[in-house]
């Protein structure tokens, strides 16, 4: 009798465990908001982020993973598993007058919340939404449960404000600042469902460190002085930890200096002040995104629910270009320091062109520092631990990826809809087992608002509006994009050229020559706001 229970007590163990095994995960999705390359200490950074780190100690890092250059329309890849214009979200936000650039994701898009929820999810959503118009694909509207902002307005909006008390200076008190409120509401979703049996979706969308510059005055204190040798020092500094790192090769080139950065050592001792200033702020910024993160993986661990939690980390886009006083005209009317609520500035081009070390350009543009930003994946016992792979991975594989995970196929039909075709590719493999990248033949394509890319193995071709004219770079041994070698391949030229116009009729893609005049008189400006003076202007400062 004594063994009978025996071999049933190792039966009824096996079952259990293996009962455990087959516990669907949950995912969190992070999202950054304009934060460059080279912008955390895991890929190369000064500013102090040891959450983030600790995640990619314990899990991995992609060398390459992309995002569609500029936050609406990544966002909607990520959240249906579409290029862009096939989702509604071709341009931006703004409705251009046709179905792929109407500006908010179709019906025929699924989210991975609508997907995950029918399949048993709970699914929360914390932050920006901005793939919404016309009282139309808000989040409770597209599969989410628990939603902050819950308003409209929010959700249409790039820069939902959370505006509260300040200090007498004139900077935001902790409860008020706007990583610790998107944060705070994430947590108590989280405590919302913790004994819940089901699994949980949670999409974390940060507003930071995306501008104005705003932050906390005990987190500007630890970048005091950090930033006064100038863009230049902190970007080769950068690059050399990030060699040290294994991110990039040794023998990785620096991109080319754009000729209207400008030179630290000509400003003034007024000027570099203030541009030191800036990235102090912009620092603290990246600094307080982490902290939240901590918090979060606090939160899990307390409420039982971190040893079964896929976490992944992304930024929509690479740092921008646009300089605040061209664009929107803000910060020529600044009540208050940078940093405090009553001022409007950006990092502008210079502190970006280190954020997006080692890369070529910015957000927008579709070089390898608009479109190519941090990845972290970390799951215990599942992703093996400090990996760095190449990917060359995008945002539209994150949903095949979560499917994937959760044990769930994407619908044929889903509420009487014929749903979009999925057309990113899992990265379990690259995830779990030893492969290094997607296998993508068919490769990967962008384009927004006239800047295109196409890229093939180890080609990349790309054009920048209002040129037509392809470049093509060798991505295997140029991974900066310095030499132009198009015209010693104009096979490969041709091949790519093709591959990209069959994905443009494919995903509805429309030249914007023929857009151009619907594009509304801000977004103009915004283009117009990237390229500087070769001098800076006096009058800033």
């Amino acid at each position: 009798m004594k063994r009978i229970f025996s071999i049933l007590y190792l039966i009824l163990g096996f079952t259990a465990s293996s009962v455990a095994q087959q516990k669907k995960p949950n995912i969190i999705l992070i999202l950054a908001d304009d934060l460059g390359y080279s912008d955390l200490g895991a890929y190369g950074s000064e500013i102090e982020t040891p959450n983030l780190d600790r995640l990619a100690s314990e899990g991995l890092r992609l060398q390459e993973f992309y995002n569609n250059s500029i936050c609406a329309p990544t966002r909607a890849s990520l959240l249906t598993g579409q290029y862009q214009h096939k989702a509604g979200v071709g341009y931006f936000s703004n409705d251009l007058g046709l179905p792929a650039y109407q500006g908010y994701i179709n019906q025929e898009s699924l989210t991975i919340a609508e997907v995950l929820k029918e399949n048993g999810y709970n699914t929360i959503t914390s932050g920006k939404w901005h793939v919404s118009g016309k009282g139309t694909s808000l989040p409770w509207q597209r599969g989410f449960d628990l939603v902050f902002p819950k308003d409209e307005k929010s959700s249409d909006s790039g820069a939902p404000g959370f505006k509260g008390k300040t200090d007498s200076l004139g900077y935001p008190l902790p409860e008020a600042y706007a990583t610790n409120v998107i944060n705070h509401h994430a947590l108590l979703f989280l405590d919302q469902v913790k004994d819940d049996k089901k699994p949980f979706f949670l999409y974390l969308a940060h507003t930071a460190p995306h501008w104005p510059l705003v932050a906390l005055p005990q987190d500007i204190a630890k970048y005091k002085g950090k930033y006064n040798q100038g863009w230049e020092t902190i970007r080769q500094e950068r690059y050399e930890r990030q060699k040290q790192l294994g991110l990039i090769a040794p023998d990785t080139k620096l991109s080319v200096r754009d000729e209207d950065i400008y030179d630290w050592d000509r400003l003034s001792f007024d000027q570099r002040q203030l541009w030191a200033e800036k990235m102090e702020v912009y620092a603290a910024m990246v600094d307080r995104l982490d902290q939240s993160i901590g918090q979060l993986i606090q939160k899990l661990k307390d409420n039982g629910q971190l040893d079964n939690t896929l976490i992944v980390f992304l930024s929509d886009n690479g740092a921008p270009a646009e300089d605040l006083v061209k664009w929107h005209h803000r910060a020529r009317v600044n009540t208050g320091s940078v940093g405090t609520l009553g001022s409007y500035e950006s990092q502008s081009k210079n502190w970006s062109y280190a954020s997006n070390t080692p890369y070529k350009s910015f957000k927008d543009y579709t070089y390898e520092g608009g479109i190519n930003t941090p990845f972290i994946a970390w799951f215990p016992n599942r992703i093996p631990a400090n990996a760095i792979k190449l990917g060359v991975g995008h945002v539209i594989d994150l949903a095949p990826t979560f499917y994937a995970l959760a044990r769930v196929k994407y619908p044929k039909i889903y509420h009487g809809l014929n749903p979009n075709v999925l057309k990113g590719k899992s990265l379990l493999p690259v995830l779990f087992t030893e492969v290094n990248q997607i296998d993508r033949p068919e490769g990967l394509f962008w384009e927004r608002a006239g800047n295109r890319a196409a890229r093939i193995g180890k080609w990349k071709l790309i054009s920048t509006w209002p040129s037509y004219k392809w470049e093509l770079y060798n991505l295997e041994v140029d991974p900066t994009e310095i030499k132009d070698v198009a015209s010693q391949n104009h096979d490969i030229v041709s091949q790519l050229s093709q591959a990209y116009f069959r994905w443009a009729k494919e995903n509805d893609v429309v030249d914007f020559a023929e857009l151009e005049d619907r594009e509304p008189a801000s977004m103009k400006e915004f283009r117009k706001s990237k390229m500087q003076e070769i001098a800076a202007p006096a009058f800033r400062f």
